[in-house]
């Protein structure tokens, strides 16, 4: 599996694609046979969970029922390509789609949830949202290109206000928050995110990376014990993740509490993974210069000079070292 270095170090741009027109969809839409109803009242907007047996689709109704996120749940749950969207299934127009579908979708308003309904050996679960859901979305992924974070951020709130439990957003939005600085709101907006997946490794992880961000460069020493404590669990989660995990926690030990030793174990098993992700390396130097392994520290260094990293920083405080002990 790939490691999620990013989450911890950088933000996640266009790593949770939001929009898709295939999958369950194409089980549902029949040919062309055109009718009489105007465009508007024609489309809508869905998202969808599709499983292999009725029990599990009444087992995931059930969830819904009782408050439960409908994208996080497509995507821990649904088979069909949708899931990686959060089960988000594009626009789709009445005339173009079964009876029986079409019959479920002009009973439901936005934001309402269909029974589970049979199609061939797939049972599916339906949610109509607004379409401007996505625009918001879009928008908010130009604004971000344009760098204009303010508006990509009032973008994405205006998504959520449209679909509360939109976990892709939620993300999204504690993402972007991060990367304004907006320490605080990062961590509330995630720690959101986590409510509806507190089972999610990956969640987890984002959720550390906020505390991390808020501990080290928003100079937030009382949340530095939280990363800690949510990089933990993410490792009682799924022990795959122990190298972001290491990194991450070396991270809060070296730069946020300032225990360079405590950081070395933890950077150590995080560069046994080969990574071309530079602060690893970066970060293993200064460690081992901080707990005054010189040696170790120009090995590290020679290591990451043959990978095309450059740290002269790093590079002029071992060359001062090293001229003092030869006077």
């Amino acid at each position: 599996m790939t490691h999620l270095w990013g989450v911890i170090f950088h933000s996640i741009r266009g790593a949770l694609p939001l929009y898709s027109l295939y999958g369950v969809v194409g089980l549902v839409v029949l040919s062309l046979c055109a009718t009489g109803l105007e465009a508007a009242q024609d489309e809508r907007a869905i998202r969808l969970i599709a499983v292999a047996d009725r029990q599990t689709a009444q087992d995931i109704l059930q969830q819904l029922q009782r408050g439960a996120s409908f994208s996080a749940l497509a995507h821990a749950k649904s088979t069909g390509s949708e899931s990686s969207q959060g089960g988000y299934g594009g626009i789709v127009r009445l005339h173009e789609v079964q009876p029986a579908l079409r019959a479920a979708l002009l009973q439901l308003q936005e934001g309402q949830v269909s029974d589970v309904l049979e199609f061939r050996d797939q049972f599916v679960i339906v949610k109509v949202i607004s379409p401007k859901i996505e625009q918001h979305l879009d928008a908010a992924a130009r604004a971000e290109q344009e760098g204009s974070l303010p508006q990509a951020i009032q973008e994405v709130q205006a998504a959520l206000r449209l679909e509360a439990d939109n976990v892709e957003a939620y993300i999204k939005l504690g993402l972007l928050q991060q990367s304004a600085k907006q320490f605080d709101e990062a961590i509330r907006t995630l720690e959101k995110a986590r409510q509806y997946a507190p089972q999610e490794a990956q969640m987890v992880l984002l959720v550390a990376s906020a505390y991390t961000h808020a501990a080290v460069e928003g100079k937030q020493a009382a949340q530095a014990e939280k990363a800690l404590q949510a990089f933990q669990r993410v490792l009682q989660l799924d022990a795959r993740y122990a190298p972001s995990v290491h990194f991450g926690m070396g991270r809060v030990y070296l730069l946020a509490l300032q225990q360079p030793e405590t950081a070395l174990g933890h950077l150590e098993k995080a560069a046994e993974v080969p990574t071309s992700v530079a602060e690893v390396h970066r970060l293993l130097i200064q460690a081992y210069y901080d707990t005054r392994r010189y040696e170790q520290a120009w090995q590290s260094l020679r290591r990451a000079q043959d990978l095309g990293f450059d740290f002269p920083e790093l590079l002029a405080a071992l060359q001062k070292v090293k001229q003092s002990s030869q006077r």
